[in-house]
């Protein structure tokens, strides 16, 4: 097995442009695949400052057929767009190639700077030189990584988070459990922090307070496998 990551600037893609018109932006790439002739991709988008605009600018782009906006979160900045395009084969939406090669993704893929950002596995090195040279004829690669996954290290750390969640005092795991259950952390929210509280017998502030030290514990044993020293 293999990890391949690696940078495209997908020529004539809507991740090229976008940080012209939109510098601050940053998107991830949900998911994307194709019906019939058309592409369809659901994009989380970041520091978002006139959803409208950005939509119209998405709607207006060559392969675009349409774009809408699905929700927005105002304090965060942050909206939800689903997308549906009309490709041709020079601009060929980069999951396609990489499924066909049987290469897949480990993250969503991440657009910044007119870069889209992927990882992906692949079960050998034939595979990750097609995918590689498919992907050349859509625009300009920069390999950043191809090794084999440390899969003991990954192992470590997945014993490190399971020890965390150990950790969490009982009052912890129902107030995180319940919340998980109920949505507030699907995209977008299903519930809000308020709703929660009315299904507790706390207050907002205390079931806030609760969800922020859970969250605190988790994620600090999960950051090394974010690192890059983690993953060299």
């Amino acid at each position: 097995m293999l990890e391949y990551t690696f940078s495209i600037k997908h020529r004539g893609c809507w991740t090229e442009a976008v940080n012209v018109t939109f510098p601050d932006i940053e998107a991830t790439i949900i998911y994307s695949y194709r019906l019939g002739s058309t592409s369809v991709t659901m994009i989380e988008a970041t520091n978002v400052a006139d959803p409208d605009a950005f939509v119209a600018w998405l709607s207006d782009h060559e392969v675009m057929t349409t774009a809408h906006l699905i929700n927005y979160d105002e304090a965060q900045q942050t909206a939800f767009v689903s997308l549906a395009g009309d490709y041709d084969t020079e601009t060929e939406p980069v999951l396609n190639v990489l499924l066909r090669n049987e290469c897949f993704p480990t993250v969503p893929s991440t657009v910044e700077n007119g870069w889209e950002h992927w990882s992906v596995v692949a079960s050998s090195h034939e595979l990750v030189s097609k995918a590689h040279k498919d992907l050349s004829e859509l625009g300009t690669v920069e390999v950043e990584s191809l090794k084999s996954p440390e899969l003991d290290r990954m192992l470590t750390g997945l014993t490190e988070v399971k020890q965390a969640v150990q950790n969490l005092s009982p009052r912890q795991r129902e107030v995180l459990g319940r919340a998980i259950d109920e949505g507030y952390y699907d995209s977008p929210r299903a519930c809000k922090l308020a709703e929660l509280a009315e299904l507790d017998s706390a207050n907002t502030s205390t079931v806030g307070e609760h969800l922020r030290r859970s969250e605190a514990k988790i994620l600090k044993a999960v950051k090394p496998l974010l690192t890059k020293e983690a993953n060299a």
